[in-house]
């Protein structure tokens, strides 16, 4: 017996060396979403199957819920490492998913392929389309056997805005190019009606957005811009990427797709589920926590919290807490309408609303106006639940709110009524002075400080290596323009100190005149004379000096 037989089982299929867990841009399937979607899908079983590479985290979970646990990994150094740190809780298996069928003959009561079926076959499996390892798969089920298949999307907006090639994009992450079989499903109703075919009733579809959001598919189909669910959708689509070089901003792109009711469409991939009740939405939220939506009968969104907050920016602490939001608009979505339609007056009514309900608060909670909700009548903050830790006047979270509403505009590029030169702070001072404020420059810079560090915690940072084609040529065109505009202010200089240089020529030239003349006069023989004749000339009182110089003469 083999060191490798000794710690794991090896079936036809396994490939050395290689490796699935640490490949680039495709991680072993995990994430505290994906496990709180999990825990209210998997019931408690006697023996459960998972297939392909999944994080700790999903292992861990999946080990609670069953009797027995087998793994199947192609990867022999993989299943090794995995075998020797579970400690004998998991049955690790090497090989290929087409192996797999003769050395488990028992069906198994629950299968987790979160990470679909692209990284299940060896180099020495025979050439499976789709349908085919998903028969495989389901061979090893019961009838009723709890199942969750990912299932990754050609027609993503990571993958559609990616600016590299096929060749820098997948290489040698698919051993097999799946993409080039043309049974593969290549949309949420294909997938689904591909595994009805293959004997899968009651399932649904989760749109899943990295793996940072999972939102059920008619209810993203539904999702429009503003709304609750659209924009966790379009924060998974900003956080899956983050890492990649893109060729527009993919939240733009994920915005107008929800207008269309196709943001299920362009998400990174799907989620076939069959089990226990689940939720309409799980999601990523700031602070390291994780967040579980559910619709009301009354329309309203109920959110959960659940995890310990961490990466809290220093100045800010976490109270995000379960709340209940109207399917309604941000305030955010609401300004940006009437600024594109150059509606000031809308504006500063709106503003006016906004800064009485920001003063009638008891709370010392920041104000973001991308996630405070807005129905009509009242203002219902989101679930960021950002506070500043030192004490923080109501005038100051109305600058910090104005800066960040202020920032996302400039940096989208969209369209405002107001001029380019008073895009700064001083369209901040006029905003506040519009929610009734006084506008100190104080306030104005509280407010910037405290914008930044919601901004820090919140938003997903971008590097000059993955910031999107779009943007870099906006700002190389932006960049040309006050080049232009510099280039025309040094001519203007040049040009006036051109003429500077003239009229110091001119003055240095009659200076040089009237200094060869004063020479010329000098060289007089009567010239001292004529000095000492204008200098006597001078005086006032002849009388009185002659006296004096006559009592000095006598000493």
């Amino acid at each position: 017996m083999t060191d490798i037989e000794s710690t794991v089982r090896v079936v036809r299929g396994e490939m050395q060396p290689w490796s699935d867990q640490n490949q680039p841009g495709m991680p072993a399937a995990g994430g505290p979403v994906v496990c709180r979607l999990l825990a209210d899908l998997l019931p408690r079983a006697r023996r459960t199957l998972v297939v392909g590479p999944h994080g700790r985290d999903v292992l861990d979970l999946v080990a609670e819920r069953s009797e027995h646990v087998t793994v199947l990994l192609r990867s022999v150094s993989d299943a090794t490492e995995l075998a020797d740190s579970s400690g004998g809780r998991l049955d690790v298996v090497a090989g290929a998913l087409d192996g797999l069928a003769s050395d488990s003959p028992e069906p198994y009561d629950a299968i987790v392929a979160v990470d679909g079926l692209d990284r299940v076959l060896g180099a020495d499996s025979p050439d499976l389309s789709w349908p085919e390892r998903l028969a495989q798969l389901l061979k090893h089920a019961t009838v009723d056997a709890v199942l969750v298949l990912g299932l990754a999307n050609g027609f993503a907006l990571t993958s559609l805005l990616d600016r590299r090639g096929l060749d820098e994009r997948h290489g040698d992450n698919e051993w097999w190019p799946l993409r080039d079989d043309p049974q593969r499903p290549a949309s949420a109703a294909a997938f689904a009606q591909a595994a009805e075919r293959a004997g899968i009733t009651g399932a649904r579809v989760y749109a899943n957005f990295a793996a940072h959001t999972l939102i059920e598919i008619d209810a993203a189909t539904e999702a429009r811009p503003g709304s609750l669910l659209c924009r966790m959708g379009v924060r998974g689509l900003q956080a899956a990427g983050a890492s990649l070089p893109l060729l527009a901003p993919i939240g733009e792109s994920g915005e107008a797709a929800a207008r269309a009711g196709q943001l299920g469409a362009v998400a990174d991939g799907w989620l076939l589920l069959r089990g226990g009740a689940t939720r309409a939405a799980y999601a990523e939220g700031v602070a390291g926590l994780t967040l579980t939506v559910d619709r009301q009968s009354s329309g309203a969104w109920q959110i959960d919290v659940s995890g310990v907050a961490s990466d809290v920016p220093d100045g800010l602490r976490s109270q995000s807490a379960a709340t209940t939001l109207p399917d309604a608009p941000t305030a955010e979505d609401v300004l940006f309408r009437l600024a594109a339609a150059g509606d000031v007056p809308g504006v500063r009514a709106f503003a006016a609303e906004l800064g009485a309900w920001a003063r009638s608060r008891s709370t010392a909670e920041a104000i973001c106006l991308d996630d405070l909700v807005y129905d009509g009548t009242a203002f219902t903050p989101g679930f960021y639940g950002w506070a500043t830790t030192e004490p923080a006047s109501a005038d100051e979270l109305l600058a910090a709110a104005w800066h960040r509403w202020r920032d996302r505009l400039v940096s989208a590029h969209r369209r405002h009524p107001w001029p380019p030169w008073m895009a700064g702070d001083d369209l901040v001072a006029t905003l506040l002075q519009m929610s009734g404020d006084a506008a100190d420059p104080s306030t104005v810079e509280r407010g910037r400080e405290i914008a930044g560090l919601v901004a820090a915690g919140t938003d997903v940072p971008l590097t000059e290596s993955t910031i999107d084609v779009r943007s870099a040529l906006e700002e190389a065109a932006a960049a040309r323009h006050e080049l232009f505009e510099l280039r025309g202010h040094v001519f203007g200089l040049e040009r006036t100190l051109g003429y500077r240089d003239k009229q110091l020529k001119v003055r240095e030239k009659r200076i040089r005149e009237m200094r060869a003349n004063m020479r010329r006069i000098e060289a007089i023989r009567n010239h001292r004379m004529f000095k000492l004749v204008r200098y006597a000339a001078k005086i006032r009182q002849p009388k009185q000096f002659a006296r004096a110089v006559v009592r000095k003469l006598r000493g």
